[in-house]
């Protein structure tokens, strides 16, 4: 058989499957811009009718609702396994289909096979079909990569408007079980943001610690924003990060990112997913430089600490006076996830010149809370050990950490902490033994 006869004899509906899912499947779908859109919004013609299903499934960038998961009649049905949590995704947890996944990004599907070996279908969306019949998992290398491999059953949803963005996951169509033909616009995201008052103060002060060719990597939001914003006096930056965002784009678009001095993948862009607007879906598209991997290279905290001079950039929820860092919940409950939070704190302190840096302003938007704590909010989970805790900068200045005692922490902590709360933190501290 052609190709392309091949290809035909494994075209299917919706209809056809939805009539694949058996009870007790485990199912993992494709992330972010990958997720299986189609079967995610028919899903709840069947899922009523299912047992014991499993679905391992990742946030989507605006947070978006799907039908089956606003049907709280599923509990005990269905059991949705995510690593990061969005609005979507903590109401679905509180309506009981959904459970979250302690995890580190690099190896979390690896972590959860080895208790689950089996992926029962793996079900994503890829670029239409290329000339040596290959499909590409495109933006998307988060777990993908781990669940091909585990999967019994492989279905594309085959979009010809996908990008087809460099290093992404490929598959064979001997692999693939069924195919469904969509046709609909990528998902773009409006992440781009203004940066506050207090964002800028903070990126003012991070751009110090950022010099002519270190390696960074950002996160999302309005604070790395701003801190990416204040790179493009720079030099030769490399990239190393596990999400491309649009300020990245910009900065590569205008010559501050060249990986010219990293000293692996050199003049690369590395990263492993990507949420931005159709001008960052251009730019990494048509950048030869530009490769994605899968994050069990991306975020794998010895290849980040085998690159010289990286830079990771952070945020967090709160922080307490000895350096335990959270970066994913509000006291007991989820908000988000671990994510690559570790991954990059670890490897950039173990990067020859490193630094990990932890940005967060000093109080919550209203003023009434301090983000830097005596002790986390009962509950709270720690992201990042106080082991590994680097740098941490407010709007009020930065705080040092590796190598510094508790006392010499709290001292420092207190001192770019909110003015209106470092008298109480004092006290606290006394409270607590870190100062005598």
């Amino acid at each position: 058989m052609t190709l392309k006869e091949q290809y035909n004899s494994k075209l299917a509906t919706i209809d056809e499957v939805l009539n694949m899912i058996h009870d007790g499947d485990v199912i993992c779908g494709g992330g972010e811009m990958c997720e299986p859109v189609t079967f995610y919004e028919n899903f709840h013609r069947i899922a009523p009718h299912l047992t014991g299903i499993e679905l391992i499934k990742g946030k989507r960038g605006s947070g978006h609702m799907y039908p089956f998961m606003e049907m709280p009649s599923l509990k005990g049905k269905l059991e949705m396994i995510c690593h990061l949590y969005d609005g979507a995704l903590r109401e679905c947890h509180r309506l009981g289909i959904a459970s979250h996944l302690p995890s580190n990004l690099h190896d979390m599907l690896r972590r959860r096979t080895d208790y689950k070996p089996v992926i029962h279908k793996f079900i994503a969306m890829a670029t239409a079909m290329d000339e040596d019949g290959n499909f590409t998992i495109s933006g998307s290398g988060m777990w993908e990569g781990d669940a091909y491999l585990h999967a019994e059953t492989v279905i594309l949803e085959v979009n010809p408007n996908l990008p087809r963005f460099p290093g992404c996951l490929t598959i064979p169509l001997e692999r693939v079980s069924k195919i469904v033909e969509v046709d609909y616009p990528v998902t773009t995201y409006n992440v781009r943001s203004v940066p506050s008052e207090t964002d800028l103060k903070i990126g003012g002060f991070i751009s110090d610690f950022v010099h002519d060719g270190d390696c960074i990597q950002l996160g999302l939001g309005g604070m790395p924003d701003a801190v990416g914003n204040s790179f493009f006096d720079k030099h030769d930056l490399g990239l190393h990060t596990e999400l491309f965002t649009p300020v990245m784009g910009d900065l590569i678009e205008a010559g501050v990112i060249t990986g010219a001095r990293k000293n692996i993948d050199t003049g690369k862009h590395v990263g492993n997913f990507i949420l931005g607007d159709q001008k960052l879906y251009d730019i990494m598209e048509h950048n030869p430089n530009v490769l994605f991997r899968q994050a069990s290279y991306t975020n794998d905290p010895f290849v980040i600490a085998s690159i010289d001079n990286m830079v990771s950039i952070n945020t967090a929820m709160e922080i307490d006076l000895t350096g335990q860092i959270c970066s994913e919940t509000i006291g007991p409950k989820q908000y988000s996830g671990t994510g690559g939070a570790f991954d990059f704190a670890f490897g950039a302190q173990h990067s020859r010149g490193g630094r990990g840096i932890i940005a967060i302003a000093s109080t919550t938007r209203d003023g009434k809370i301090s983000k830097i704590k005596s002790v986390l909010t009962p509950g709270a989970v720690v992201s990042i050990s106080r082991n590994v805790a680097d740098i941490i900068v407010t709007e009020y200045g930065v705080a040092y950490m590796r190598g510094r005692t508790v006392k010499e922490r709290a001292r420092q902590l207190i001192g770019i902490a909110h003015p209106a709360f470092r008298d109480q933190l004092r006290q606290e501290a006394r409270e607590c033994g870190y100062l005598l």
